[in-house]
């Protein structure tokens, strides 16, 4: 079981944009392990530990907690229903979408125009 104090801990004490980066990065590999055949014991620890982060990230007014809000209310309705199969395949279809639009909304990625 995940020591998820510790999990929290280290998630807040760094800034924003790498929390999100982090959140990204959890969903991503939320959905590397829907795709495989061992899911049904680390997709939902996944699925929390990406409910955590966003739910750490909905405690500050931060600029996108409308987005955050509709993924906290999409991961718990996963969380409730991730016994079905069918639901695992609709978190493979969909977590890559929302891995991809967080890590946008990080701003990560975005290379400055002077330095470039």
């Amino acid at each position: 079981m995940p020591n998820w104090k510790a999990i929290e801990a280290s998630f807040l004490n760094r800034p924003y944009p790498q929390q999100l980066g982090e959140l990204a990065g959890s969903l991503a590999r939320l959905v590397s392990w829907s795709q495989k055949n061992a899911s049904r014991e680390i997709v939902p620890v996944l699925l929390k530990e990406s409910l955590l982060y966003v739910n750490l990230l909905q405690k500050h007014n931060h600029p996108h907690c409308v987005e955050l809000a509709q993924l906290q209310e999409l991961l718990q309705g996963w969380i409730n229903q991730v016994n079905k199969s069918n639901e695992v395949e609709n978190i493979a279809s969909i977590a890559p979408i929302w891995s991809a639009r967080v890590l946008d909304m990080s701003g990560i990625l975005v290379v400055n125009s002077q330095t470039a």
